[in-house]
């Protein structure tokens, strides 16, 4: 009686789960259990009735609550799967992208505005043939030096032409890169990238590349500051002074189009909000998978200065060279090199510029030890320069990408972290839960909480989650002579080592002018004083200086 009895409660529980299913997939996750699983009586009527036993003494609750919890939490596939890999350079991402291409049929979208370019494998750090192990890469090697970076609108159209042609052969896209404004575009329609580091996506704020009509865009950075700020005073002050590029895109927009960028981007943001409130966003279940390879910031460190180091070995120098000889060659004919775009904006070559000058000078140094020193400048150069890009890198997921994810239903909890700080247990940490949570992204099965992969998924997504806006407030540090657009910038700035140390030797020596004799001592008058108080800075650290003043009479 018994294994019939098995036989016929597992036929039931089967048939009755895959109709509930096939009714329900298109429910959320949530309204699928609510509306699925009713009390477990009900789920499981064979199970009592004529036999007379009840569910717990005949093959126990658990039993039941796992058979039936895993397969109604089933949903069905995504009907457009898309994988995409973030994180900072030097962790891994090419990596992993070839590991879960040759695992489910992938095909590797570049998402690298550098190694878009043909040739110059070493300064661009493509991954050689040798390592993509047959699996077929797009957009990479696919466009020549003389032509600009792919603007977001450029990289949308060709991507997305890829990826319908990768599904039309049934195979999976994966979407890997450090040009974080690219996956930004394919993942979300509406991002106003446009109004902090790229064009806006809005046909209302398109932008002309040629910029020859109007001659102010090619002044100092000072002179378009000030035309900014009188168009625009409200971009003028969200900008870096020291920023070229976005102060030159925003004065660019308004000779355009006759209005300040800032309005246009105002009407964008209240037009998304009024289509999210109306219920047009996106909708339907989040189709794609994000892994953010992440490491260590100390330990990446060290890392990216030993990968530039075997760049050097692997022939950095023949590679510079060869770029150095290039822009010679366009000069001689004319031709003017804009080295802020396309390639000659890459991590290497403006590094070495100067060693690369004094190597081909028609009057070239006596002392060899010059071109060493200059050499090793541009190393340690190209060095910083690796490092502070793999932090912008990083910032801009946890600024942009995760705030995006947290609007869409769902999407965050597609995001998951892959901690490479331990290159040893790459394995166990990296590879093995990537394929375990594409093996269930692909197959509809319910995934593992984000959170839940290791403490440092756990710590780096709650820091990202909870990161608040960025509040934007221009101030001057007078100590230091730096300015910061936001206040978050500002608080890290006070509190900064380089900050620090000079407001303490800026007390130092106040303090020893105050010790001083008081014979020695100049004697000031009442206006002297009040002309010295009417010029104090508005720091706050220096005005709190005033302690160390002589007092006087009462």
């Amino acid at each position: 009686l018994m294994p019939h009895f098995w036989r016929s409660a597992k036929l039931q529980l089967l048939e009755r789960v895959t109709d509930e299913i096939r009714v329900t997939n298109h429910r959320t996750r949530k309204q699928h259990r609510d509306a699925v699983r009713p009390p477990l009586h009900q789920r499981c009527p064979f199970l009592g009735g004529s036999l007379g036993m009840t569910p717990r003494s005949v093959i126990g609750r658990r039993f039941i609550h796992n058979v039936v919890g895993n397969m109604t939490a089933r949903n069905a596939p995504p009907s457009d799967p898309l994988v995409v890999i973030l994180g900072s350079t030097g962790t891994g991402k090419s990596e992993l992208a070839i590991e879960l291409a040759t695992r489910f049929n992938g095909e590797i979208i570049n998402a690298d505005a550098m190694q878009m370019y043909k040739g110059l494998p070493i300064i661009t750090n493509k991954i050689t043939p040798e390592e993509r192990r047959g699996v077929p890469h797009h957009l990479l090697d696919h466009i020549g030096l003389d032509q600009p970076t792919w603007i977001v609108e450029d990289f949308k159209r060709e991507a997305n032409k890829v990826i319908r042609e990768i599904r039309s052969r049934g195979n999976l896209p994966i979407v890997v890169g450090g040009t974080h404004y690219y996956t930004n575009a394919l993942l979300f329609e509406d991002t106003l990238v446009g109004a902090d580091d790229e064009k806006p996506k809005d046909s209302d704020v398109k932008v002309d590349d040629d910029t020859s009509s109007f001659p102010i865009l090619h002044e100092p950075t000072d002179v378009i500051l000030a035309k900014l700020r009188e168009v625009d005073p409200i971009m003028a002050d969200r900008w870096h002074p020291n920023d070229r590029r976005k102060i030159s895109r925003s004065l660019q927009i308004y000779l355009q189009h006759g209005r300040p960028a800032s309005e246009i981007y105002a009407e964008q943001r209240q037009r998304k909000m009024a289509e999210n409130k109306a219920g047009n966003g996106s909708a339907g279940p989040w189709q794609a998978l994000l892994f953010w390879v992440y490491s260590d910031p100390e330990i990446l460190k060290e890392r990216l200065d030993k990968r530039v180091d075997k760049m050097l070995t692997a022939g950095l120098g023949d590679e510079t060279q060869s770029m150095y000889e290039y822009v010679r060659a366009k000069e001689a004919a004319g031709q003017q090199v804009d080295y802020t775009r396309g390639i000659w904006q890459s991590i290497g070559f403006k590094e070495f510029s100067p060693y690369l000058k004094a190597l081909n000078s028609s009057d070239p140094p006596t002392d060899p030890s010059v071109l060493e020193v200059l050499k090793a400048t541009g190393l340690e150069e190209m060095k910083t320069s690796t490092r502070q890009y793999a932090k912008y890198q990083t910032r801009w997921i946890r600024t942009k990408i995760v705030p995006l994810l947290q609007e869409q239903p769902g999407a965050l909890d597609h995001l998951f972290v892959m901690d490479s700080t331990d290159v040893a247990r790459w394995s166990a940490n990296v590879l093995d839960p990537a394929v375990d949570v594409a093996r269930r992204f692909l197959k509809g099965e319910e995934m593992p909480a984000p959170t839940g992969l290791s403490e440092a998924a756990r710590d780096v997504l709650r820091e990202a989650t909870a990161q608040t806006e960025r509040t934007l407030c221009r101030r001057t540090c007078e100590i230091c002579k730096t300015t910061c657009v936001t206040e978050q910038d500002w608080t890290k700035h006070v509190k900064s080592r380089r900050h620090n140390v000079l407001l303490k030797k800026m007390k130092r020596r106040a303090l020893t002018a105050a010790e001083r004799p008081l014979a020695v001592v100049p004697v000031e008058t009442k206006e002297e004083r009040d002309a010295v108080a009417t010029d104090r800075s508005s720091s706050p650290e220096v005005d709190g200086l005033g302690m160390f003043d002589a007092p006087s009479k009462p």
